[in-house]
């Protein structure tokens, strides 16, 4: 069991990792910004928070 959660943790954290190397990545792109917007608004939507 304990190592489900690690594998878990591990694919987690690395998700975090890729998600702020691509942020990071789109902001110094030009109109990278927008494309973050977009991203950020469109997940907004797709996973509304205190729903249930």
């Amino acid at each position: 069991m304990g190592a489900l959660f690690g594998f878990a943790a591990t694919a987690g954290s690395r998700l975090v990792g890729i998600a702020l190397a691509l942020a990071i990545w789109l902001i110094s792109r030009p109109g990278g910004w927008a494309v973050l917007v977009v991203l950020v608004l469109l997940g907004l939507r797709v996973f509304p928070a205190g729903h249930s």
